[in-house]
Order: C-alpha cells, then structure tokens, then sequence
C-alpha cells in the first residue's frame, strides 16, 4: 500500500531520500478519491514487489495538507502526480483507473533509465578520478625524479646537448661561461627525455632552457647567467 503523509514537512523528508515519487491527493468526501484509491494502493503493491523499484507511493489529504496541494497546483480530488527529483512531470486529473496505470508505468520505465544513467554517471566520475589520480601519482613521482636529477650535482645544468656538443646558441653559450669562470657541472640533455623536458618547465616555473641549478636551486636561464657573469656575481656563487 502506499504511504499516507500527514505533515508538510514528512513530506519534505520523504523527498529529500527519494527522487521518484506518485502522489494521490484525495478527500474523504469524494466519491471518485475513494474508488480511485484503491486502484493507487494496488499500483502501489505491484510496484514495490517488483525488483530495483524506485517508485515511492505517497496518499495526501489535500485540505489537511494544503501546502503539498497548493505547491504543485491541485484543485481538485482526486489528482495524482508524478514527480521527478520534487519537479512535477506528469498529472492524472479525475478517477480515470486506465490513465493512472498507464502514467504510472511510463513513469516507472523513465525511473529506470534515469537511474541507469545516474550509474553511467557515478561510474563516469570514478574512471575520471581514478585518471585524475594516476596523472597526480605520475606527476609526482615525475618530479621526484627531477629533483634526484637537479641533486645529482652541486651545479647542475639541463640544456640541449651536452658540455661537449651542445645542440643550441644558448646552451653553447652558459656552458662557456661556466667553463671560464671554473665551475665543474653536471649535466642533463632535455633532448633525450620528453618527460623532464616538459616537466622541469611546471617544476621550476621557467619556459626555456638552459636552466642552471646550485645547490638544488634555481639560478635561471641564459640572460640571468650571462648578466651575474659580466656583474661578477657569478663566481661567488661557486659552491
């Protein structure tokens, strides 16, 4: 049978667990509620028999609980409606015992395909957080790998090459000017691994390379390392 709501806010409670819900309104002195309602109970009793229902029977007293009745517009017994998340989507107005089970299995059919994509959806977000997870558990293991790279020597310098062949201008360029100034450096070919390549720029917050790091730190790209050169700051950051 279904479930008679006494109080506004029962009614309330009972929408905020339930998102499907068929709602007789009904008055003791109609003749067409009272013929009507038996037909809703029975609809009832088939529904929740049935496996994976989602549909709550509710009866309501329209005069006792006027505010359910003027919410959703009722004005006259007996109306049952359907509602979808407490929107209204469907009314049967009158004792018409054919039209209410023909809505009320309509509406039973759309219950079970808004579940189901409620269940794609819920398994949508958890493949989604589980790639959003994998990316963060990558990047950080990605940028611990860097920092074992950056700590590998006191100075250490990821350019494009190596001290011996360097394969740009600028590269060319810093490592002439450590080699001037004395300065016995590690170094790192950002041109053999994408990953730190395109890593390093997120890691240190700095687009270009070379990048020079001292003492696991920082010290920048060509132009800031050409101008502590001609400055003669350079060389007192030797460790």
């Amino acid at each position: 049978m279904a479930n008679t709501v006494n109080t506004n806010e029962e009614f309330e409670n009972i929408l905020k667990d339930n998102k499907f819900l068929v709602v007789m309104f009904w008055a003791d002195w109609s003749k067409p509620s009272t013929q009507i309602r038996d037909v809703f109970d029975q609809l009832a009793k088939q529904a929740t028999s049935q496996a994976n229902n989602k549909l709550v029977f509710l009866k309501v007293e329209a005069e006792k609980v006027h505010q359910i009745s003027g919410r959703y517009n009722v004005k006259s017994v007996p109306t049952c409606i359907f509602l979808n998340q407490g929107k209204l989507v469907q009314s049967v107005v009158g004792a018409n015992p054919s039209e209410l089970a023909l809505q009320t299995n309509n509406f039973s059919k759309t219950c079970d395909t808004a579940a189901a994509v409620v269940v794609e959806q819920q398994q949508s977000e958890e493949m989604i957080n589980k790639i959003k997870l994998s990316q963060e558990e990558e990047k950080k293991l990605l940028n611990e790998r860097i920092e074992k790279i950056i700590n590998q020597s006191p100075v250490m310098l990821f350019m494009k090459g190596n001290p011996e062949k360097p394969q740009c201008g600028f590269s060319n360029k810093t490592v002439t000017i450590l080699k001037d100034n004395g300065f016995e450096f590690g170094s790192f070919d950002i041109l053999q691994d994408q990953a730190v390549r395109n890593g390093l720029k997120e890691y240190s917050n700095w687009p270009t390379y070379p990048q020079l790091y001292i003492n696991g730190k920082l010290v920048g790209g060509y132009d800031i390392i050409k101008d502590l050169n001609e400055e003669g700051e350079l060389i007192d950051l030797k460790p």
